[in-house]
């Protein structure tokens, strides 16, 4: 699969999660919707592994990256789950925005790669910043959203994390059996938090739920981690992350058109200082560096 349609695909499904994750949960328990998630793409991937003559790597290298992989697929998801209890899908997928920054603070920890320098600093500010304004709006967001935000955070930190652990690792493996592996690992931790957050479900999801849970289940969890793995692994976790500087505004406006989710102006203004910090962090020092080339090559 060539990287590029790789990447479409995740932009994609990205994109379209946090509405999903907010319709799965708002109509269900949000534990097991997430748990049912992860349940489908597992129950699927196994068999396709099997028919692409793949096996379950079980050596300590493969577990250990399944366990940094598990980190975002059950962290990263979980707390999202969490969070759409208080939060429009729209200020979701924009705290998820934030992830590169914290992938590259993750990667100068544990992969040693080079200090930020102050233009990345200056970006960092400025997406803090960003969202702080985006988040202090109380027309555009419910009562209670502190907590949203707080939890949403959480599950971003997880998920950045786990992009850096599993590329620190670097256990080689097929895109679908980091994937299958990494489901499995997180299935667990998923029936563990659903017993004891939510307890034993009466009924099964009907109707928008169900639908949106089948669709994460496929493309959310199954098709979409089988294509970051494969990207990941062929690119930085912060160039991978770079995804979410486009994904914020497909995904606030789908939450505007299919959820009646309000988009105010501060949370505009907000959603603009975090695209502009994120665009001084990533690119700020090629920027810096072409333009004194130029300069020394004019003079």
């Amino acid at each position: 699969m060539p990287v590029l349609v790789a990447y479409c695909v995740v932009l994609m499904v990205w994109s379209t999660t946090p509405l999903a994750i907010s319709w799965s949960a708002s109509g269900w328990l949000p534990a097991w919707s997430a748990m049912g998630r992860m349940l489908i793409a597992a129950c699927l991937g196994y068999p396709l592994l099997r028919i692409m003559g793949l096996k379950m790597d079980l050596s300590r290298g493969a577990l250990r990256s399944y366990s940094a992989a598990a980190l975002g697929i059950w962290g990263g998801m979980y707390f999202a789950y969490l969070s759409a209890a208080w939060l429009p899908s729209g200020i979701m997928s924009l705290l998820f925005g934030l992830a590169p920054l914290l992938s590259g603070l993750y990667a100068r920890w544990w992969l040693k790669s080079a200090p930020l320098d102050k233009l990345q600093w200056m970006g960092f500010a400025l997406a803090l910043s960003g969202l702080a304004v985006a988040v202090s709006d109380s027309l555009a967001l419910p009562p209670g959203s502190w907590k949203g935000v707080l939890t949403m955070l959480l599950a971003v930190n997880c998920f950045a994390a786990s992009g850096v652990l599993v590329q620190r690792e670097r256990a080689g493996l097929h895109p679908l059996v980091q994937t299958e592996g990494a489901l499995l690992v997180s299935l667990p931790l998923y029936l563990v938090c659903a017993l004891i957050v939510d307890g034993v479900p009466q009924a099964l999801p009907e109707g928008r739920p169900m639908a949106a849970i089948l669709y994460l289940g496929i493309f959310g969890s199954l098709i979409g981690y089988l294509c970051y793995y494969f990207v990941l692994s062929r690119l930085s976790a912060s160039t991978v992350a770079l995804a979410t500087l486009i994904t914020p505004i497909f995904a606030m406006s789908l939450g505007a058109v299919l959820n009646d989710e309000l988009i105010s102006s501060r949370v505009l203004a907000g959603a603009l200082l975090i695209v502009i910090g994120l665009c001084a962090y990533l690119f700020g020092p090629q920027w810096r560096a072409r333009l004194t080339s130029r300069r020394l090559s004019q003079g």
